[in-house]
């Protein structure tokens, strides 16, 4: 089986995002206006820190009920999929998505990440997102793509919402 990650924020998780990205010596060699912007945004993280995370819902991810997304266009621009641990690469799903269940039946997947985060016209699938039967994406097979909710700073009124919500 496939590695399959969640939205479970651990404190190794945690602890990884807390760390600066860039090294004294780095630091040391960037313009006073560049150290400046990376000040400002290391005072926003320390005022708002990560209270949630959602990762991106790619082929194979798996549902509550046992479904399993599948493959969205095989054929589609690079910048639409992710490359797993394994090196495979698998399609980022989206809303309208079909999750495909062992005794063949399949659901379609209704919520989203929402306007601001279109992928060719539709809101990303997430860990969390909805499908149209009731069943919910609770994992996926990348690690390495989410969105990071903050303490204090609220999501758009439309993420991860059914329609007519």
């Amino acid at each position: 089986m496939t590695l399959q990650f969640t939205n479970e924020l651990t404190p190794a998780l945690l602890a990884a995002m807390d760390q600066s990205p860039f090294t004294a010596e780095q630091l040391a060699e960037m313009s006073s206006e560049a150290r400046a912007l990376v000040a400002e945004q290391a005072a926003f993280c320390r005022q708002h820190p990560v209270n949630a995370i959602y990762r991106l819902a790619v082929a194979g991810c798996l549902t509550r009920r046992g479904g399993t997304g599948v493959e969205f266009n095989p054929g589609q621009k690079e910048g639409c999929r992710i490359r797993l641990a394994d090196g495979e690469r698998a399609s980022v799903l989206t809303e309208g998505c079909t999750v495909v269940y062992p005794d063949g039946t399949q659901a379609r997947i209704v919520s989203s990440a929402g306007k601001r985060n279109r992928l060719h016209g539709r809101g990303v699938a997430l860990v969390g997102s909805r499908l149209d039967n009731g069943d919910e994406i609770i994992s996926t097979p990348q690690g390495s793509s989410l969105i990071v909710g903050r303490e204090g700073v609220p999501v758009p009124d439309d993420f991860l919402k059914m329609p007519g919500a």
